[in-house]
C-alpha cells in the first residue's frame, strides 16, 4: 500500500488493524487456544490513514455455545464412551483493549499495536448435567484474564485510488493469562507462545461495474508452541505435556461500503488444525494414552456491519453462528460490538 494524502480510504484501514487479533475462547475441551484473529472486513484500507495516528478500540462480546463436539482422542469422548455430540451450554463474555500506532517504514504504512483480554465464563456445562460427574457437567473455571497480544503490519499495497490493499501482518501471543492446571476450563494457555503471520487483501469491484461493492480475503497460520502440564487432578496426577499443531484460517468478505467508516458485509470462515494433544504422565496412563483437548477446526458465518458516529469514531458488530465444528464448543450465537476512537493529527485531518 503506498500512502497517498489523507484518503476517506484511510479511515477504513485502522479499523482493520485496530481489530487484530484477539485471545480466542473458541475453546478446547480444557486450555485455551491462541489461534486467528478478529480481523474485520475493510480493516486493511485503514492504512491509508497518515502515519502518527493513534487507534484506541474496545471490544465487547457475548458467545453462547449449545454443543459439544468431539474428534479422535478427545477427552470428552472419552469420558462419554465415543459420544460425537453432547449436548452442553456454555456462555461466555469478553473483553479486549487494544491501542494501534500508525506510523511508516521505507516508504510504506507500518501499524503496531498491543492487546489485553479478558474473559468471564457465566456457565460451562459439558452434558447439561444438573451436578458434576466424572468430569462431566459443570466445569471448575480458571481466571479470566487471557493471553495478550501485539502486533506489527506492514502495507505492501495501499491505493485507494484503485481501490487495491494488501497488507503482511506478525501476531504475537504471550502466555501471560492465569493458567490453573487445577481447573478444568481455562481461557489462556497453558503457558505456550503463538505466532500468526497474515495476509489481508481488499479489492474493490467499483471498476468492474459493481459500485460500492469490495472482496476482502483474510488469510494466516497459527503456530503454537509446547505448553506445560494442561491439567491436573492433585499434585502429581497430571499431563504434563502439551503440544499443539497449527491452525490454519481464511476468512472470505462481500462488502458493500457506503463511506470510509460505514458499511455492511457477509462473510464465511474456515478454520482446521490446531489438535491440542496432552501427553506424560499419570493421568496419559489413566486415559488410555495421549489425549486430544480440542481442535481449531469450524466452517462459521459471519454478519458484519459497521457505522461513522463521528469523522473519528465509529461502532462497529460482528455477529456469527457455526455451521460445522470438530473437536470443541460449537458456538451457536456470538456477538462483538467495537468500538474505534481516531487520533489524527490535527496537520492531517479527516478528508
Amino acid at each position: 500500500m503506498s500512502r497517498v494524502g489523507m484518503h476517506p480510504s484511510r479511515v477504513a484501514l485502522v479499523g482493520a488493524i485496530a481489530l487484530g487479533c484477539i485471545t480466542t475462547w473458541q475453546a478446547p475441551a480444557r486450555a485455551g487456544s491462541d489461534n486467528s484473529n478478529d480481523t474485520y472486513a475493510g480493516d486493511v484500507t485503514l492504512f491509508s490513514l497518515p502515519p502518527g495516528t493513534l487507534i484506541a478500540s474496545e471490544y465487547v462480546g457475548f458467545r453462547h455455545g449449545d454443543t459439544y463436539v468431539t474428534s479422535d482422542k478427545n477427552i470428552f469422548g472419552k469420558l462419554t464412551g465415543g459420544q460425537k455430540e453432547i449436548p452442553s451450554t456454555v456462555d461466555v463474555h469478553t473483553s479486549i483493549s487494544r491501542l494501534t500506532y500508525l506510523t511508516s517504514l521505507l516508504g510504506h504504512p507500518l501499524a503496531v499495536s498491543a492487546a489485553a483480554a479478558l474473559a468471564e465464563v457465566d456457565e460451562f456445562n459439558i452434558g447439561n448435567l444438573p451436578h458434576p460427574v466424572g468430569g462431566l457437567g459443570s466445569q471448575t473455571i480458571g481466571n479470566s484474564f487471557t493471553d495478550p497480544s501485539v502486533f506489527v503490519s506492514y502495507g505492501l499495497i495501499v491505493n485507494p485510488q484503485n481501490q487495491r490493499f494488501l497488507s503482511f501482518s506478525n501476531y504475537v501471543y504471550f502466555p501471560a493469562g492465569n493458567f490453573d492446571k487445577f481447573k478444568q476450563i481455562n481461557l489462556s494457555t497453558p503457558g505456550q507462545y503463538t505466532w500468526v503471520p497474515q495476509l489481508t487483501y481488499a479489492e474493490g469491484l467499483g471498476k468492474f461495474g459493481a459500485k460500492n461493492l469490495w472482496l476482502d480475503l483474510i488469510a494466516n497460520i497459527s503456530v503454537h508452541s509446547t505448553g506445560d502440564s494442561p491439567l491436573a487432578l492433585a499434585p502429581g496426577v497430571q499431563f504434563d505435556k502439551l503440544t499443539q499443531g497449527n491452525s490454519y484460517d481464511i476468512k472470505a468478505f462481500l462488502r458493500y461500503s457506503l463511506n470510509p467508516l460505514s458499511y455492511a458485509a457477509l462473510g464465511v470462515e474456515r478454520s482446521w488444525g490446531g489438535d491440542q494433544i496432552a501427553t506424560g504422565g499419570v493421568l496419559e496412563t489413566i486415559f488410555g494414552g495421549p489425549t486430544s483437548f480440542g481442535k481449531d477446526d469450524f466452517v462459521k458465518g459471519h454478519v458484519q456491519a459497521a457505522m461513522g458516529l463521528a469523522r473519528d469514531f465509529q461502532i462497529a458488530t460482528d455477529i456469527t453462528h457455526d455451521f460445522e465444528r470438530s473437536g470443541g464448543v460449537r458456538e451457536e450465537f456470538t456477538a462483538e460490538v467495537r468500538l474505534t476512537k481516531f487520533f489524527i493529527p490535527a496537520s492531517e485531518g479527516l478528508k
